[in-house]
Formats: structure tokens, C-alpha cells, sequence
């Protein structure tokens, strides 16, 4: 005598839909993320240029009568030569380099120092590397009348 087994069909479907989570948790894990997260390929001379330049914020530039805050306000760099930017706070309290326009650099992120560091406190430093050309406006977000510019060029050769 020979039995044969039912199989129902409830159980198939729980096989296959544990295939199935499977195989989307092993594309999520090892095709998209990766994808997502890769970093664009940036020369070298972009990300560790000759020089940098440096951005005072001036003691008692949260004071909104003050004209001068970040010192330049407007600074112009070039790709490869000096677009690694660092903001210095003589102040005597915290302060943020906030972007205007959610601006996000495409190997760096977001140019945000609360993203970061949070606000830069009094003898800190934020660092930030423009790897691609623009126009950036910034401003100190506990302090809105704080304003700068970063414009990125390309090097001149």
C-alpha cells in the first residue's frame, strides 16, 4: 500500500513568500544599498586641494546691529586649489553654517554643520569640501541675519 502526501496549498504559499522576503532582503541588502550609498568618483586633486580657506565668525556677530559676521562674507574658491572652506568661531557663543537651499554635495552631503558637529562652538572649527561648482548661501540658523556666500569655480587653468 502506498500513501501519497497532500500538500496543501497554504503551505506552498508560505514557502513562497519566504523566498520571496528572501530574495528582496538579499537585493535590498546587496544590490540597492550599495548603489545608494556609493560615493561619486571625485579627482584627487578635488578632495585634497593645495590650500584651504578660512571663514572667521567675529566675536559678537550674533549681535543683530553687527554689519560684519562671517569674515569674508563672500568667498570665491576653485576646484583643486583651495575648495576645502573652514569657518572659525571667535565668538563667544555657538553657531551654526546652515544651508539656504538644502544644498548637498554630491561627496560630502549635506553642507549643514548641525548635520555634523551641531553648532560650532566658541574656538571650534566646521570643515566642509566643495567637490562641485555653485553658488552657496549660508547662514547661522540660531542666528538668521548671519548670512554668507560660497561660490565654487571651476580651476582655472
Amino acid at each position: 500500500m502506498t500513501s501519497t502526501q497532500q500538500h496543501s496549498p497554504f503551505s506552498i504559499g508560505v514557502i513562497a513568500f519566504v523566498i520571496g522576503i528572501g530574495i528582496s532582503i538579499g537585493y535590498f541588502q546587496f544590490v540597492y544599498l550599495p548603489t545608494i550609498n556609493a560615493k561619486p568618483i571625485i579627482a584627487p586633486e578635488i578632495l585634497e586641494p593645495k590650500t584651504t580657506t578660512e571663514i572667521r565668525i567675529i566675536a559678537g556677530a550674533a549681535n543683530p546691529q553687527q554689519q560684519d559676521n562671517f569674515i569674508p562674507k563672500l568667498v570665491e574658491v576653485e576646484l583643486s586649489v583651495n575648495n576645502k572652506v573652514i569657518w572659525i568661531n571667535e565668538d563667544i557663543i555657538g553657531h551654526s553654517v546652515t544651508t539656504d537651499s538644502d544644498a548637498i554635495d554630491k561627496y560630502t552631503g549635506r553642507f549643514d554643520s548641525l548635520d555634523t558637529i551641531g553648532l560650532v562652538q566658541p574656538g571650534q572649527t566646521f570643515e566642509f569640501l566643495f567637490t562641485q561648482e555653485g553658488e552657496f548661501l549660508y547662514h547661522c540658523e540660531p542666528h538668521p541675519w548671519m548670512t554668507g556666500k560660497v561660490k565654487v569655480l571651476k580651476q582655472k587653468f
